[in-house]
């Protein structure tokens, strides 16, 4: 990322972190699309085209699984089976590094 960020972009980030997931989704397709149009020279293949807002919305449609569904897939876990004894201490811990690599110097 850039060393410098505008105040209008910190500004826009702030926003746009207060959005749902599925506009937060969107922004980031209609993003992509931008980018891709700006600053690729070729033209993508079919298989590369960013999705359609229509597309995104489809792919956010939750669909639960039944419970016995999810037994069966193992989907079942707790802090203890991920190594983590305290979970409000690996969540500090995670904010932590997450505020230490978005320091930046100026």
């Amino acid at each position: 990322m850039a060393e410098y960020i505008s105040p209008e972009f910190q500004e826009t980030l702030t926003r746009a972190l207060e959005l749902s997931p599925a506009e937060r989704m969107a922004m980031i397709a209609e993003l992509a699309a931008s980018f891709q149009a700006e600053f690729l020279v070729e033209s993508p293949s079919a298989d590369d085209q960013p999705f359609t807002p229509s597309e995104i919305a489809e792919l956010m449609q939750v669909e639960p699984l039944p419970p016995a569904d999810v037994i069966a897939q193992g989907l079942l876990g707790t802090w203890a089976s991920k190594n983590i004894e305290d979970g409000a201490a690996w969540v500090n811990e995670r904010k932590a590094k997450r505020r230490e690599r978005r320091k930046w110097s100026g």
